[in-house]
């Protein structure tokens, strides 16, 4: 159910789907293996298009030493419905569109290359990533929802995502330290507008910074220090959340924010009485 306005309508559609899901493991070699599979899926509205997917993966780990772990993934992935993020109504969720009347199913895939190293007591990790988008929707800029006649309200695109994340941990005796980053970029580009070019999506966070520190004082107490940064968020409202204007669209952002945490803990030991 739906709200629009002053009116409020129903409706709903009767959608079967199924999956099969195959995946295989292959040791070419005591410090090479290649894990293998395939995802097949049927979406099969009952009144609107039946789409079927073929969606494989792949993952190549070599191993030279007991410390060092190489490794290349790919996968294709498809999505049969749509998340649109309304910000200017009070909802707890984004809203989930599934992929009938036109809207064709969201398809990607995903490239990834890294290097893990194994520490005594930790281990660092680096990681590549490249992952393309397509049939995304958004609504368009300066959008009020009055119906639900989402072809005059709705968009359709490509994007792609790429980034580099960075993780350290490691114990030291009583201390324990993780430490993580990452730069990541989201982009989509919409045919209707084109003059734009390509443009951070809404869940676009170039920086992301984290970590944390602590300290085990006795078998049962610890206490620990975190925290986060992380660049803002892309937002399409103005200061009076009134949506901004076309020429301002996925240019304006919230302003970098950050997070600190700072706790005691301390084990209870339940005994139990004498019967």
């Amino acid at each position: 159910m739906a709200t629009f306005g002053n009116t409020i309508r129903s409706r709903k559609e009767p959608i079967h789907q199924f999956s099969v899901f195959h995946d295989n493991l292959v040791r070419l070699h005591q410090k090479l293996n290649i894990q293998v599979g395939v995802h097949f899926i049927g979406y099969l509205p009952q009144n609107y298009r039946s789409y079927y997917s073929i969606q494989p993966r792949f993952s190549l780990k070599y191993q030279p030493d007991d410390k060092d772990l190489f490794y290349v993934h790919f996968s294709r992935m498809e999505q049969f419905y749509h998340y649109i993020r309304f910000s200017n109504l009070s909802l707890p969720t984004d809203f989930r569109m599934p992929s009938i009347e036109g809207y064709k199913p969201r398809s990607s895939e995903h490239y990834e290359l890294g290097w893990k190293h194994f520490l005594l007591r930790g281990q660092v990790e680096i990681s590549d990533y490249y992952k393309t988008r397509r049939n995304v929707v958004a609504l368009r800029p300066e959008a009020f929802i009055e119906d639900d006649q989402w072809s005059n309200y709705i968009m359709e695109g490509d994007g792609d995502s790429y980034g580099i994340k960075g993780y350290f941990f490691n114990t030291w005796k009583r201390w324990t330290l993780q430490l993580s980053y990452a730069y990541t970029r989201s982009r989509e580009w919409f045919d209707d507008l084109k003059e734009q070019g390509r443009l951070p999506s809404l869940y676009d966070i170039p920086h992301q910074i984290g970590g944390a520190l602590s300290c085990q004082l006795t078998k049962r107490a610890s206490v620990s220090l975190g925290g986060l940064v992380r660049s803002g968020k892309v937002t399409d409202l103005d200061q009076n959340f009134d949506p901004l204007p076309q020429e301002d669209f996925r240019k304006v952002r919230e302003p970098m924010n950050y997070r600190v945490d700072a706790s005691p803990c301390r084990a209870i030991q339940h005994r139990r009485k004498p019967a």
